[in-house]
């Protein structure tokens, strides 16, 4: 009989845990809403019976007509709120509330960070956090500038910021201004700074001229003796950073007349280069030119009057394009005696014995511009560096202490001991 009585208080018992466990699933499946202080939000709850609010002062509620309940948020927090609906059982949300304009400022920062897919965004209480690394300079200090105007925007990215590298091909020529016009090239009345040129000799074509036709009519002037090379640098550079190259040499000058020092000034052929990278790939310089040569026909006695030339300019190209910077003029008078020696020396009648040649040759100073952005891994990059380490061997059979390439091994011989660069007797 016991037994039998066993068995029924079973059977009821699971017969309970069936029935209630509808509601009790319910009341475990917590919906996540989140709201924003002052927001006020209708959640459909037909045949409402009931609400608990976990907490009061975090949000308020309220039943309207058995089918509807409104929540309004108060204050910055998390509160539970649970909502009986007759016989559909309970209904359980999680709410968190955040501070008013933190839905805004969330979808400000989603649009700036979607042309950054480097970086992740998530929500840690009520703060934005934004991590990442590996980032270029300038979208550092987009984020760095965003944290700055919203308290909410936690920036964990890294500190140093990952530039592309932008491979500077710079030749200076000077020649003759009418040579110009063999080049293609004409400087119209109102142009003003600089004129792109396109290079079809592929990636590194326009770097090296090869196959280019302005590298190549610069080579016929230079081997016809009209056209020089006054320099031609190969800079590279991080976006954003700048490079400077002077061919020339320095001039000493003598300091205050209290002082009694010597100050040296740079003359010849300067340049300082600042490229940067936009997200389309275009290159966006920034240029100083400077010709300076020494002027003999002033001398001053702290030191020798200079002749400058200098120029500053902005740019767009795309990567592999050639830019040219004209305008540098200059003028050479010679002149040339021809005629029976001693005979033509005569005054006025050393002119039937001989002539006189006068000769204005007006010169251009030229830059041509090529930058290209590269990347570390880039075959021509790599090639580049075998063949400045063969000139290196060529120009030093035995390599210097200084050229040599170090190892761990030479740090670490069985009964070294004190530096390898030690003074040694002979």
């Amino acid at each position: 009989m016991s037994l039998t009585l066993s068995g029924v208080r079973l059977l009821l018992a699971l017969s309970g845990l069936t029935l209630l466990s509808p509601a009790y699933s319910a009341a475990r499946t917590q919906h996540e809403l989140v709201l924003e202080v002052g927001e006020t939000r209708v959640l459909d709850a037909p045949g409402v019976t009931r609400i608990a609010v976990g907490s009061g002062q975090v949000v308020q509620a309220q039943a309207v007509d058995g089918k509807e309940v409104i929540l309004f948020a108060r204050k910055e927090g998390v509160s539970s709120v649970h909502v009986w609906r007759g016989q559909s059982g309970v209904r359980a949300y999680a709410l968190r509330v955040m501070p008013a304009g933190f839905g805004h400022i969330r979808a400000e920062v989603e649009q700036l960070l979607a042309a950054m897919p480097a970086l992740r965004l998530s929500v840690v209480g009520h703060h934005l956090v934004i991590e990442g690394s590996g980032l270029p300079d300038h979208d550092k200090q987009r984020i760095s500038a965003l944290a700055q105007r919203y308290p909410e925007v936690l920036d964990l990215t890294g500190d140093v910021g990952w530039e592309q590298m932008v491979l500077l091909d710079v030749q200076v020529v000077e020649l003759p201004r009418a040579r110009l016009t063999e080049l293609g090239m004409h400087w119209s009345m109102g142009a003003e700074g600089s004129h792109p040129v396109r290079s079809h000799a592929g990636v590194w074509g326009s770097l090296q001229w090869s196959g280019a036709a302005i590298g190549a009519r610069l080579q016929a002037l230079a081997q016809r003796g009209e056209a020089v090379f006054l320099a031609r640098p190969r800079l590279l550079a991080r976006s954003g950073s700048a490079a400077s190259f002077l061919a020339g040499g320095e001039v000493p000058y003598r300091g205050a007349e209290s002082e009694a020092s010597t100050v040296f000034k740079p003359y010849g052929v300067s340049l300082k280069i600042t490229p940067r990278i936009d997200p389309r790939g275009t290159i966006r310089s920034h240029i100083e030119v400077e010709s300076s040569s020494i002027d003999p026909t002033l001398t001053v006695p702290a030191g020798p009057a200079m002749r400058t030339r200098r120029a500053e300019t902005e740019f767009n190209v795309p990567s592999g394009q050639t830019l040219v910077l004209g305008g540098f003029l200059g003028r050479e008078l010679s002149s040339e005696t021809r005629g029976v020696p001693w005979l033509s020396d005569i005054p006025v009648l050393g002119l039937l014995f001989g002539e006189r040649r006068q000769q204005n040759r007006d010169t251009e100073l030229a830059i041509f511009v090529t930058p290209t952005i590269v990347r570390p891994d880039d075959p021509a990059l790599a090639r580049e560096a075998r063949r400045g380490r063969q000139v290196l061997q060529q120009a030093f059979p035995e390599a210097p202490e200084m050229l040599s390439e170090l190892r761990a091994d030479d740090w670490s011989q069985p009964g070294a001991s004190g530096s390898q660069w030690s003074d040694q007797e002979p």
